[in-house]
């Protein structure tokens, strides 16, 4: 598991101002660079909710690592900025969800357990189900299946199933 002091330390290396603040319920977490400062908003609602609290706080340091202009989503916009906006939200997903859940990490932990839930790996690496379901679905986008060892692979091609396919 990555440890939360390793997000605060890319917070402080970047000089990211990060702060609890009474947001919408349905806005968990907001990134913003106003020219001067990078700023990360998390929503007084994650305090006491650890395993939420790092899936928001890593997927808004992905906006940093990831993004570049404001992408906050207006209530009248085209197809096309809101396609572009879906793509850089995806991005900052993508990092947080390689940071959190290192691949090699994953496989290593699926590879030496002989039955693991999807509860499990999200308890080890200290996630959420959903965030490490999103991991998953950003692997079977590289490949669908991934190799264990000389006779075992993690098949990821019948998402949300993810099973273990042993050959002779």
């Amino acid at each position: 598991m990555v440890p939360t002091e390793n997000l605060d330390l890319i917070i402080q290396k970047c000089r990211i101002f990060k702060k609890y603040a009474p947001l919408p319920d349905n806005i968990l977490g907001y990134y913003y660079y106003d020219g001067d400062y990078y700023i990360i908003l998390i929503n007084n609602i994650l305090k006491g909710n650890e395993r939420l609290y790092r899936t928001v706080l890593a997927e808004e340091i992905g906006h940093y690592r990831t993004t570049i202009g404001d992408i906050t989503p207006r209530k009248y916009m085209c197809n096309k900025d809101r396609l572009e906006i879906d793509k850089k939200e995806l991005l900052a997903l993508r990092w947080a969800c390689d940071f959190l859940i290192p691949t090699d990490s994953l496989i290593e932990l699926v590879k030496n357990k002989n039955a693991i839930s999807l509860a499990d790996m999200a308890d080890y690496f200290m996630v959420t189900e959903e965030f490490m379901m999103k991991k998953f679905e950003f692997m079977a986008k590289i490949k669908a299946v991934w190799d264990l060892d000389s006779n075992r692979k993690l098949c990821l091609f019948n998402l949300p199933s993810v099973f273990i396919y042993e050959g002779i």
